[in-house]
């Protein structure tokens, strides 16, 4: 295979991954609490200088900026502006996650939107009652009692959070939780996706695109290498 022919093939690979990463990010448009993942540009360019096929062509980080609040008016939607995550256990422990429509189950068990419960003061939060009222620091009320306080975390390295899907991270590396320094609660409002459909469409293009050139590169010395075999068995 030709150095050319060998520049084609990963392009066409780098780029089926890159066009796979952009139509998750457009498939959650509307996802509440979805961040966006993002290509690490050196990455790409330093791969480009010796192309291969091993190893993970594309390699992409998520971006933690925040999504745009919209109100709700639902007393069990909660936002984060600014810095942090919600804790909430799963069956497969200790998971974070900015997605903040939440519920009560049958138990009365404060719950996201996968069923699991949400933490506060590092517990299950139990709710009876009617009118709920969410302070900026998380703090909980129902009907004028105090109910505990909605654990809100982050981390000194969001690196270190990898997506588990249904809007949840874990933990890669150990690090210790620590307290926001700019992060509140807004109730009655949710944050949705910090995908720019624009933006998403403009790299969606892109990438098709350098895919198509990608390709007619591996044609080209297709054809030529086709040649150069005809010619050579003629002489």
């Amino acid at each position: 295979m030709g150095i050319y022919q060998s520049m084609g093939v990963v392009g066409l690979f780098r780029q089926e991954k890159r066009y796979d990463i952009i139509a998750n990010n457009l498939s959650n448009l509307q996802t509440v609490g979805y961040k966006k993942d993002v290509l690490l540009f050196h990455k790409v360019f330093s791969e480009a200088l010796s192309p291969s096929l091993e190893g993970d062509p594309v390699e992409s980080v998520t971006a933690f900026q925040q999504g745009d609040l919209q109100a709700t008016g639902n007393q069990m939607d909660v936002a984060i502006e600014g810095e942090g995550f919600f804790k909430v256990k799963t069956p497969n422990g200790i998971r974070y996650t900015r997605s903040g429509n939440f519920h009560l189950n049958p138990e009365g068990v404060l719950v996201q939107s996968n069923g699991y419960p949400v933490l506060g003061n590092g517990r299950e939060i139990n709710l009876r009652g009617n009118h709920v009222v969410i302070d900026t620091d998380g703090t909980l009320s129902v009907d004028g009692s105090n109910q505990g306080k909605i654990d809100l975390v982050t981390f000194a390295d969001l690196n270190g959070l990898k997506k588990e899907g249904q809007t949840l991270f874990k933990l890669a590396k150990e690090q210790d939780e620590i307290e926001p320094k700019q992060g509140q609660i807004q109730q009655g409002s949710l944050e949705f996706s910090n995908v720019n459909a624009l933006e998403e469409m403009v790299k969606m293009i892109d990438s098709l695109r350098t895919f198509q050139a990608c390709y007619k590169m591996v044609q080209v010395e297709d054809d030529m290498n086709s040649k150069a075999v005809n010619d050579l068995a003629k002489v």
